[in-house]
């Protein structure tokens, strides 16, 4: 057999077309997964402070507790991903959250609650870093903006998908407990498949096609260079710091809303847990639109030779005011409907906050872009350890979620006034040179 008919018989390899977007969907499953075992307690929490005889403040300390191991893991968890690689991590990440979420079906009491909560916020910590990552790998400098915005948007989608399945497997199963067990099995299963599908080197991908590789190794070549920029320089930087501030009032709200919503709708609105489910659904869907929407409009008007620093001070400056007008006229409705609209109103201003993630690489030098994302993220997950107790507070001192409405609004003016302060750059790719200095 000749040489040329041998390579005709040789067999073709199976390849997936636009693998970079299969690996940036399947991103967006790692963090639906991530949002519906990280809001598993909040939903379940009417029954399980009935089954454990708990006050509003203890159920805001166990709320909290996640917060508190994932937030320090944002410190390390970005030298993680560079020194043992994003597959590792997220494919780590899963299985152990998904093995801590199953053991909170077991769970006796409020310290081996606590316990297990803390145990997923370790998990979970680096799983975000690891994701955005290797998408710098899979996708090009002009994919990443629309890229990043939706895989953000996982977090609203997944909150709003788990109100569904969560109370979904309580009532099949007619307990907390085993649906706790069923959605951590889904979770460590996902991991499984995490290491199987996922590489760091796009190249040494088995599905990928020669003429997307080809593109994929043309990234090496779209970063810009630029002048290194000390610590000092981020210190002195008035955008850094309004940038820090602003994400606090914003994850202030997320983890308030994340927390606290179904616990409101059970004791404040007197539904039942299968409507928990749904306003669930309803409230975090409409905020994954809102995060969609934000990206696509922040997106277009650039497009279109708007400058952006004026179209994120003003998205973002919006934003924060649309969640302190809608947040605070809850107060003031009488009607569960009325109310459900305003808070699903509220989360769809708040999830223009997806915006956020855009900022750093704006601001920062290419090389430092991990670290300005990292405390801005450190930034927000401090409002996440403090808002789950001072609501708990609230409601115990109060009996009623009217003050917490106004601390949301508070967290909404804060998150306006530091976006418009901020200087974002007018370059539509890379950030201003004279970034710092103008901040």
């Amino acid at each position: 057999m000749t040489e040329t008919a041998q390579r005709g018989t040789k067999t073709r390899r199976f390849t997936l077309p636009s693998l970079r977007w299969w690996m940036f969907g399947f991103f967006v499953l790692v963090m639906v997964i991530n949002y519906i075992d990280r809001a598993s307690l909040s939903i379940a929490m009417p029954l399980i402070g009935k089954e454990f005889h708990l006050t509003p403040a203890v159920e805001g300390l166990l709320l909290s507790a996640f917060g508190w191991t994932y937030t320090l893991m944002q410190l390390p968890g970005g030298w993680l991903v560079d020194k043992i690689k994003p597959r590792k991590i997220v494919t780590g990440s899963l299985i152990g959250w998904g093995i801590a979420e199953a053991l909170t079906g077991l769970a006796t009491g409020v310290t081996a609650l606590f316990g297990m909560r803390m145990l997923l916020g370790v998990f979970e910590g680096p799983v975000q870093n690891g994701a955005n990552t290797s998408l710098t790998r899979w996708l090009r400098r002009s994919e990443r903006a629309r890229g990043s915005t939706l895989v953000d948007g996982g977090g609203p989608l997944g909150t709003a998908l788990g109100g569904l399945l969560i109370t979904g497997l309580i009532i099949g199963l007619g307990t907390w407990r085993l649906a706790f067990g069923v959605v951590g099995l889904i979770t460590v299963l996902i991991g499984v498949i995490a290491w199987l599908f996922m590489r760091d080197n796009p190249a040494a991908h088995p599905l990928i096609r020669d003429k997307e590789r080809e593109y994929l190794a043309a990234i090496d070549t779209e970063v810009a260079p630029a002048e290194k920029r000390t610590a000092a320089d981020y210190l002195r930087s008035r955008s850094t710091w309004l940038l820090l501030a602003a994400f606090f009032g914003y994850d202030a709200v997320v983890y308030g809303l994340l927390t606290w919503a179904p616990s409101y709708v059970s004791q404040q609105q007197h539904v039942s847990t299968a409507l928990i489910g749904a306003w669930t659904f309803v409230i975090f869907g409409v905020g994954f639109v809102g995060e969609i929407f934000a990206g696509q409009l922040a997106d277009r008007l650039i497009r279109r030779g708007a400058k952006p620093n004026r179209v994120l001070r003003w998205m973002l400056g919006i934003a924060g005011f649309g969640v302190a007008v809608a947040i605070l006229l809850v107060n003031v409705v009488g009607s569960p409907i009325a109310a459900l609209i305003l808070i699903s109103a509220a989360n769809f201003f708040l999830r223009w906050g997806g915006l956020y993630w855009a900022v750093p690489a704006r601001i920062a030098h290419p090389g430092d872009v991990g670290k300005i994302s990292g405390a801005m993220n450190f930034s927000g997950n401090v409002a996440g350890i403090l808002m789950p107790i001072l609501i708990g507070l609230i409601v115990q001192a109060t009996s009623s979620f009217a003050v917490v409405f106004v601390v949301f609004a508070v967290a909404g003016v804060i998150m306006a006034l530091s976006s418009i302060g901020i200087h974002y750059g007018d370059s539509p790719e890379v950030p201003a040179p004279a970034t710092l200095a103008e901040g």
